[in-house]
């Protein structure tokens, strides 16, 4: 299966820039609750999150991993936002 047929949109902005913007295979991120990860036609999902490591799949394999400040998640329709106060 080709890795175009697994990916979905992600948006990752700070209250200062938008951080990224593409398509991804996964993302791992820190919530309140614990970490989760999204796939593609994951349920739509609203998520506080938590400072912590944030890792996305990309679709050549590879990953792209970053820290964030406290934020907000969403997931509808293979579509992503994270909203993080800030990144590193």
């Amino acid at each position: 299966m080709a890795g175009a047929d697994k990916t979905f949109d992600i948006e990752i902005v700070t209250p200062q820039a938008q951080f990224f913007a593409g398509e991804v295979t996964s993302i791992l991120a820190p919530g309140r609750d614990g970490l989760f990860q999204v796939l593609k036609n994951h349920a739509p999902l609203v998520s506080a999150l938590k400072g912590g490591k944030v890792t996305l799949g990309l679709p050549d394999n590879s990953e792209k991993t970053f820290m964030i400040a406290d934020g907000f998640f969403e997931m509808s329709d293979n579509k992503a936002i994270l909203l993080a106060e800030d990144i590193s």
